[in-house]
């Protein structure tokens, strides 16, 4: 075992000390003849945009629409904190251009700020030029590279070289154009596109003259001469895998470091249990809701302390969050400290959660949610990890695994009444469809056949006797599945259907269905998706088991092997290549899942996919997909 000088542990047990941040605004007066729009008035000195509420309008999708964060809106509408109104006039400050003006001598270069995670490579990249350019101009950063917040000069001699005369000059080829607008400023534009201000002056000619109504301004995003003209979407522009996976790549803290500082927010209940147990598996001595929190730790330091070295190592900060306490977490938020942090797990109540991704997001610090959570919270924030996989995620794996194994056997996708999950056998049948389609012949594949049933004979009236009939059914009610299994197993115990075989594809859920003896599981073939699943005879398992009764003298949950894969995958991805995201799945053996990443929007976090199918073979659970 590593030594404890590997890994510091610090806890915060929060006083009642309260933070509160008061918006404040104040009225302004004047009519104006124009509003709702991005022409910029002046009041009072200051740059305002004046945007007029309309039906569906919510602060969120107006700091989207204008690029300014909800806090900033608010602070400068008090009246948005007691909700919009229509027609209601809301002021939108123009945020100035932060970036240092355009500076040159004699045009060979201008000063670039170094943004937080940026290498000299990336540099390289963005602006289309050679290292060696950039440290010809900067010589310290050749020993002792860059730094967040440096300024460094960027050379431009060679757009200069290739400019063309003002009679000639005319759309450059190989780059997207843009045609300026009333009240657009290279911040926006910057947001809009998804590059740097300093990009953009660079591709067309350092613009010291600044931005003008009608321009034609190049964008740093190279088009193929061979390309139909792009739509004026940048989202359209931008939205493809290759831009994705780029991004993918170069998520927050790349920067290798000597020590990584991670928080974890969850519900310990500190006071509760007086303090954190030593065995978290004596449930007398452990306040129930706390068992996740305190099991999902043991395992958390335990895959630490297995891959820290004195070199590379973790201090991890605990935060008792109380459960669904809001103030706790607001308290939590108010610690100048979690500023500091290069990744942050919990909390795990969604409407905290919101709360911490907002603020991660605003520091541009990782955030991981180890537990089930809907993709709202992923979107318009790229720093959110969400560890449980969808059920769409799920969905996908189901499909792949019955065109790989069932295409030629009665597919049948069955919907429960109107249950929650009926979207699920929609999403079966068109993904399904979808993957069909993709095929080289598709006639090698049986369609799907839909049936909304009210009862369990229904499914029934469906089967066929002399083939594999594959039921596809998402539903959690367990009156019903208890009910089908009793039915379908009477059928194929019947003299007509003795030949008939049934293959039961149900969802997680199914698993805590205590009622339905394991005989029936395994005679209906059932084949479960799961989000997690330990192969106790795996080696790499055993030695995590053994390591993990040395520290805590008990065996580990379900809880603590999660939390041993999310500090092994996140801690791995540090200490390699100095960011929180990595491509390489086969870095390091997780014990109870894998991940695999999905990008799930332009602007939006990212969602692990990576889904497990399980059937029951000879008595034992495994891996069938």
């Amino acid at each position: 075992m590593k030594t404890k000088s590997s890994l510091r542990i610090k806890i915060y047990c929060l006083s009642l000390v309260c933070w509160l941040s008061l918006p404040f605004g104040e009225g302004r007066g004047g009519a104006f003849a124009q509003t709702d729009s991005l022409e910029v008035h002046q009041i009072n000195g200051n740059s305002y945009y004046i945007h007029v509420v309309e039906p569906g309008n919510t602060l969120y999708s107006i700091s989207k629409k204008y690029n300014v964060p909800v806090d900033v809106i608010e602070k400068e509408n008090a009246s948005v904190n007691d909700g919009l109104s229509l027609g209601e006039k809301i002021f939108i400050p123009v945020k100035k251009d932060a970036t240092r003006e355009f500076e040159s001598i004699n045009g060979n270069f201008f000063i670039h700020k170094v943004e937080k995670g940026r290498t000299l490579y990336s540099l390289a990249k963005e602006f289309n030029l050679q290292q060696k350019d950039i440290i010809a101009l900067n010589p310290e950063i050749d020993e002792t590279g860059i730094k967040e917040g440096q300024e460094i000069k960027i050379p431009v001699r060679e757009i200069k070289q290739q400019k063309p005369s003002e009679e000639q000059a005319k759309p450059t080829p190989t780059y997207q154009t843009h045609i300026v607008k009333a009240g657009e400023t290279l911040y926006s534009l910057s947001k809009l596109y998804k590059v740097s201000i300093d990009s953009i002056k660079l591709v067309n000619n350092g613009l010291v003259e600044g931005l003008k109504v009608d321009q034609q301004l190049f964008l740093p995003i190279v088009v193929s001469p061979n390309l139909i003209k792009p739509t004026k979407s940048p989202i359209q522009i931008n939205a493809n895998l290759e831009t994705i996976q780029k991004n993918v790549e170069n998520v927050v803290n790349n920067t290798k470091k000597g020590v990584y500082k991670i928080a974890l927010l969850l519900p310990f209940y500190l006071e509760e249990n007086q303090e954190i147990p030593v065995n978290p598996l004596e449930k007398k001595k452990i306040y129930p809701r706390s068992t996740f929190a305190v099991e999902f730790y043991q395992g958390f330091l335990v895959a630490l302390d297995s891959i820290s070295t004195p070199e590379k190592k973790f201090e991890v900060f605990v935060y008792d969050t109380k459960g669904q306490d809001s103030l706790t977490t607001f308290k939590i938020l108010s610690n100048p400290v979690l500023k500091t942090m290069d990744l942050i797990i919990g909390p795990l109540y969604a409407s905290n959660f919101e709360k911490t991704a907002k603020f991660a997001g605003q520091h541009n610090i990782p955030i991981v949610s180890p537990v089930k959570l809907t993709n709202k919270a992923l979107l318009g924030n790229e720093n959110v990890f969400k560890i449980v996989s969808s059920r769409t995620s799920a969905v996908n794996q189901i499909v792949r695994l019955v065109t790989d194994s069932f295409s030629r056997e009665n597919l049948l996708a069955v919907q429960y009444q109107n249950n929650q999950e009926s979207a699920l056998v929609d999403t079966y049948i068109k993904e399904y469809n979808a993957a069909i389609l993709r095929k080289n012949d598709t006639s090698r594949y049986s369609p799907i056949k839909k049936v909304v049933v009210a009862k369990s004979d229904d499914i029934l009236l469906q089967l066929k006797p002399n083939v594999n009939n594959v039921i596809f059914l998402p539903t959690t009610n367990s009156t019903f599945i208890t009910n089908l299994f009793t039915a379908l197993i009477t059928k194929l115990n019947s003299k007509e259907y003795n030949e008939c075989v049934v293959t039961l594809i149900g969802i997680e859920e199914w698993m805590q269905f205590e009622n339905i003896d394991i005989e029936y599981f395994q005679r209906l073939n059932v084949h479960l998706p799961v989000a997690q699943f330990v192969d106790y005879e795996d080696e790499t398992t055993k030695v995590m088991i053994k390591k993990y009764y040395e520290k805590t003298e008990t065996y580990p949950t379900n809880n603590a092997f999660l939390g041993f894969d999310v500090a092994s995958y996140f801690g791995t991805n540090f200490i390699k290549t100095g960011r929180v995201f990595s491509n390489d799945t086969n870095s390091n053996k997780r014990i109870s899942t894998q991940f695999s990443f999905f990008k799930t929007g332009v602007e939006s976090g990212y969602e692990n996919t990576y889904t497990r199918i399980v059937k029951f073979d000879n008595y034992q659970l495994k891996i069938v997909y």
